[in-house]
Protein backbone atom coordinates (compact mmCIF):
# COMPACT_ATOMS: atom_id res chain seq x y z
CA UNK A 1 0.00 0.00 0.00
CA UNK A 2 2.68 2.59 -1.43
CA UNK A 3 0.43 6.08 -1.35
CA UNK A 4 1.26 9.60 0.32
CA UNK A 5 -0.70 9.22 3.33
CA UNK A 6 1.62 9.36 6.66
CA UNK A 7 1.61 5.82 7.37
CA UNK A 8 4.34 5.85 10.32
CA UNK A 9 2.84 6.29 13.83
CA UNK A 10 3.42 8.70 15.79
CA UNK A 11 4.81 8.33 19.39
CA UNK A 12 1.85 9.83 20.86
CA UNK A 13 -0.72 7.90 18.81
CA UNK A 14 -2.57 4.72 19.69
CA UNK A 15 -2.59 1.74 17.78
CA UNK A 16 -6.24 1.75 17.54
CA UNK A 17 -5.96 5.60 16.45
CA UNK A 18 -3.39 5.00 14.26
CA UNK A 19 -4.50 1.99 12.17
CA UNK A 20 -8.44 3.64 11.58
CA UNK A 21 -6.32 7.18 10.85
CA UNK A 22 -4.58 4.78 7.93
CA UNK A 23 -7.29 2.92 6.74
CA UNK A 24 -9.83 5.37 6.75
CA UNK A 25 -7.58 6.90 4.88
CA UNK A 26 -6.56 4.78 2.52
CA UNK A 27 -10.24 4.27 1.66
CA UNK A 28 -11.73 7.48 1.13
CA UNK A 29 -8.96 8.69 -1.02
CA UNK A 30 -9.23 5.74 -3.11
CA UNK A 31 -6.12 3.97 -2.62
CA UNK A 32 -7.99 0.95 -1.67
CA UNK A 33 -10.74 0.63 -4.66
CA UNK A 34 -14.23 -1.07 -4.53
CA UNK A 35 -13.62 -4.55 -3.99
CA UNK A 36 -10.28 -4.49 -2.51
CA UNK A 37 -9.63 -7.24 -0.06
CA UNK A 38 -8.12 -6.77 3.22
CA UNK A 39 -6.99 -9.36 5.97
CA UNK A 40 -6.26 -8.77 9.64
CA UNK A 41 -3.11 -10.81 9.95
CA UNK A 42 -1.75 -8.31 6.70
CA UNK A 43 -2.42 -5.22 7.91
CA UNK A 44 -1.24 -6.05 11.08
CA UNK A 45 1.99 -7.10 9.43
CA UNK A 46 1.86 -4.41 7.30
CA UNK A 47 1.32 -1.73 9.78
CA UNK A 48 3.67 -3.53 12.69
CA UNK A 49 0.80 -3.73 15.35
CA UNK A 50 -0.94 -6.69 16.80
CA UNK A 51 -3.83 -7.78 15.15
CA UNK A 52 -6.36 -6.48 18.01
CA UNK A 53 -6.13 -3.27 16.57
CA UNK A 54 -6.85 -4.18 13.75
CA UNK A 55 -9.64 -6.35 14.24
CA UNK A 56 -11.37 -3.25 16.61
CA UNK A 57 -10.75 -0.76 13.24
CA UNK A 58 -12.43 -3.54 11.04
CA UNK A 59 -15.77 -3.24 12.93
CA UNK A 60 -15.23 0.38 13.09
CA UNK A 61 -14.86 0.68 9.80
CA UNK A 62 -18.04 -1.44 8.98
CA UNK A 63 -20.49 0.56 11.31
CA UNK A 64 -19.38 3.57 8.71
CA UNK A 65 -19.55 1.72 6.00
CA UNK A 66 -16.51 1.59 4.70
CA UNK A 67 -15.65 -1.91 4.99
CA UNK A 68 -18.08 -5.13 4.79
CA UNK A 69 -16.93 -8.06 6.54
CA UNK A 70 -16.38 -11.49 4.17
CA UNK A 71 -15.08 -14.87 5.17
CA UNK A 72 -11.76 -14.20 6.54
CA UNK A 73 -11.46 -10.44 6.51
CA UNK A 74 -12.95 -7.72 4.92
CA UNK A 75 -13.62 -5.75 1.56
CA UNK A 76 -14.20 -2.14 0.49
CA UNK A 77 -17.59 -1.99 -0.55
CA UNK A 78 -18.96 -0.08 -3.51
CA UNK A 79 -20.47 3.11 -3.80
CA UNK A 80 -24.02 3.37 -3.33
CA UNK A 81 -25.63 6.02 -5.34
CA UNK A 82 -28.57 6.71 -3.06
CA UNK A 83 -26.62 7.19 0.00
CA UNK A 84 -24.41 9.95 -2.18
CA UNK A 85 -27.35 11.69 -3.39
CA UNK A 86 -28.54 11.34 0.31
CA UNK A 87 -25.52 12.40 1.86
CA UNK A 88 -25.96 15.63 -0.50
CA UNK A 89 -29.16 16.64 0.22
CA UNK A 90 -28.05 16.53 4.30
CA UNK A 91 -24.74 18.55 3.56
CA UNK A 92 -26.68 21.26 1.18
CA UNK A 93 -29.68 21.90 3.82
CA UNK A 94 -27.47 22.15 6.82
CA UNK A 95 -25.13 23.80 5.44
CA UNK A 96 -27.25 26.84 3.95
CA UNK A 97 -28.39 26.81 7.78
CA UNK A 98 -24.33 27.10 8.53
CA UNK A 99 -24.08 29.97 5.91
CA UNK A 100 -27.26 31.54 7.05
CA UNK A 101 -25.44 31.45 10.96
CA UNK A 102 -22.57 33.10 9.46
CA UNK A 103 -24.35 36.17 7.73
CA UNK A 104 -26.19 36.82 10.64
CA UNK A 105 -23.16 36.31 12.71
CA UNK A 106 -20.86 37.54 10.50
CA UNK A 107 -17.11 36.57 12.39
CA UNK A 108 -14.36 39.16 13.05
CA UNK A 109 -12.60 37.63 10.04
CA UNK A 110 -12.90 35.38 6.80
CA UNK A 111 -9.49 34.91 6.20
CA UNK A 112 -9.60 31.43 6.88
CA UNK A 113 -12.22 30.73 4.67
CA UNK A 114 -9.76 32.84 2.06
CA UNK A 115 -6.89 30.86 2.91
CA UNK A 116 -8.74 27.95 1.87
CA UNK A 117 -9.27 29.17 -1.63
CA UNK A 118 -5.69 30.69 -1.90
CA UNK A 119 -5.01 27.02 -1.50
CA UNK A 120 -7.30 25.71 -3.42
CA UNK A 121 -6.32 28.13 -6.60
CA UNK A 122 -2.29 26.90 -5.72
CA UNK A 123 -2.97 23.33 -6.04
CA UNK A 124 -5.14 23.95 -9.45
CA UNK A 125 -1.95 26.02 -10.86
CA UNK A 126 0.18 23.86 -9.95
CA UNK A 127 -1.50 20.62 -11.53
CA UNK A 128 -2.33 18.87 -8.12
CA UNK A 129 -5.66 17.63 -9.05
CA UNK A 130 -5.49 14.91 -6.02
CA UNK A 131 -5.55 17.22 -3.42
CA UNK A 132 -8.64 18.86 -4.47
CA UNK A 133 -11.25 17.00 -2.65
CA UNK A 134 -9.18 17.62 0.69
CA UNK A 135 -8.91 21.13 -0.05
CA UNK A 136 -12.90 20.88 -0.64
CA UNK A 137 -14.05 19.31 2.49
CA UNK A 138 -11.23 21.57 4.48
CA UNK A 139 -13.03 24.87 2.79
CA UNK A 140 -16.42 23.52 4.71
CA UNK A 141 -14.80 22.38 7.59
CA UNK A 142 -13.36 25.97 8.11
CA UNK A 143 -17.57 27.52 7.49
CA UNK A 144 -18.84 25.01 10.46
CA UNK A 145 -15.83 26.05 12.75
CA UNK A 146 -16.07 29.73 12.11
CA UNK A 147 -20.00 29.23 13.14
CA UNK A 148 -19.01 27.01 15.68
CA UNK A 149 -20.55 24.10 14.40
CA UNK A 150 -17.26 21.71 14.44
CA UNK A 151 -19.33 18.62 16.16
CA UNK A 152 -22.04 18.94 13.40
CA UNK A 153 -19.17 18.81 10.75
CA UNK A 154 -17.55 16.02 12.66
CA UNK A 155 -21.49 14.09 12.64
CA UNK A 156 -21.35 14.86 9.12
CA UNK A 157 -18.12 13.70 7.88
CA UNK A 158 -18.63 10.16 9.80
CA UNK A 159 -21.47 9.85 6.76
CA UNK A 160 -20.19 11.11 4.28
CA UNK A 161 -17.52 8.27 3.11
CA UNK A 162 -19.04 7.72 -0.44
CA UNK A 163 -19.27 11.26 -1.28
CA UNK A 164 -16.09 12.20 -0.31
CA UNK A 165 -15.01 9.24 -2.47
CA UNK A 166 -17.10 10.36 -5.22
CA UNK A 167 -15.09 13.90 -5.28
CA UNK A 168 -11.94 12.13 -5.12
CA UNK A 169 -12.76 10.32 -8.19
CA UNK A 170 -13.17 14.26 -9.97
CA UNK A 171 -9.98 14.77 -12.39
CA UNK A 172 -11.33 17.65 -14.29
CA UNK A 173 -9.07 20.62 -13.57
CA UNK A 174 -12.17 23.01 -15.19
CA UNK A 175 -14.56 21.13 -12.73
CA UNK A 176 -12.15 21.74 -9.69
CA UNK A 177 -11.93 25.68 -10.88
CA UNK A 178 -15.61 25.62 -11.42
CA UNK A 179 -15.79 24.41 -7.20
CA UNK A 180 -13.28 27.29 -6.32
CA UNK A 181 -15.01 29.59 -8.36
CA UNK A 182 -17.92 28.85 -6.49
CA UNK A 183 -16.23 29.17 -2.78
CA UNK A 184 -14.80 32.49 -3.62
CA UNK A 185 -18.07 33.62 -4.13
CA UNK A 186 -19.29 32.21 -1.06
CA UNK A 187 -16.49 34.38 1.02
CA UNK A 188 -17.48 37.42 -1.49
CA UNK A 189 -20.57 36.93 -0.36
CA UNK A 190 -20.10 37.04 3.41
CA UNK A 191 -17.89 39.46 3.12
CA UNK A 192 -19.96 42.23 1.42
CA UNK A 193 -23.02 41.07 3.57
CA UNK A 194 -24.84 39.57 0.52
CA UNK A 195 -26.56 36.24 1.49
CA UNK A 196 -28.01 36.21 -1.85
CA UNK A 197 -24.72 35.54 -3.57
CA UNK A 198 -23.03 33.04 -1.26
CA UNK A 199 -26.46 31.38 -1.09
CA UNK A 200 -26.72 31.05 -5.05
CA UNK A 201 -23.03 29.60 -4.76
CA UNK A 202 -23.43 27.18 -2.58
CA UNK A 203 -26.07 26.25 -4.53
CA UNK A 204 -24.39 25.88 -7.53
CA UNK A 205 -21.57 23.66 -5.82
CA UNK A 206 -23.97 21.13 -4.44
CA UNK A 207 -25.99 21.09 -7.99
CA UNK A 208 -22.70 19.97 -9.42
CA UNK A 209 -22.83 16.49 -7.49
CA UNK A 210 -25.46 14.76 -9.34
CA UNK A 211 -24.19 15.17 -13.09
CA UNK A 212 -20.61 14.43 -11.19
CA UNK A 213 -21.98 11.40 -9.79
CA UNK A 214 -23.75 10.37 -13.25
CA UNK A 215 -20.39 10.41 -15.06
CA UNK A 216 -18.13 8.62 -12.59
CA UNK A 217 -20.92 5.95 -12.92
CA UNK A 218 -20.41 6.06 -16.42
CA UNK A 219 -17.00 5.91 -16.35
CA UNK A 220 -16.30 3.41 -13.90
CA UNK A 221 -19.25 0.98 -13.44
CA UNK A 222 -18.14 -1.52 -11.25
CA UNK A 223 -17.18 0.89 -8.39
CA UNK A 224 -20.97 1.59 -7.64
CA UNK A 225 -23.41 -0.68 -6.84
Amino acid sequence: MQTDIRSVRASEESARAFVYRVLSAYIREMFLHPGAKLAETDVAAELQVSRTPVHDTFSRLEREKMLRSVPRGAVVPPLSADTIRQTVWMHRTVCQAVLGELYNHRPATLEPLERCVAAELEALQGGAIVKMARLQLEFHRTLYTLAGREPVMEAMERNSADLYRLLRMLENADLWRYVADQHSAIVQGLAMRDYELAARALEAEHDLMEPLLEECRYRQPYFFE
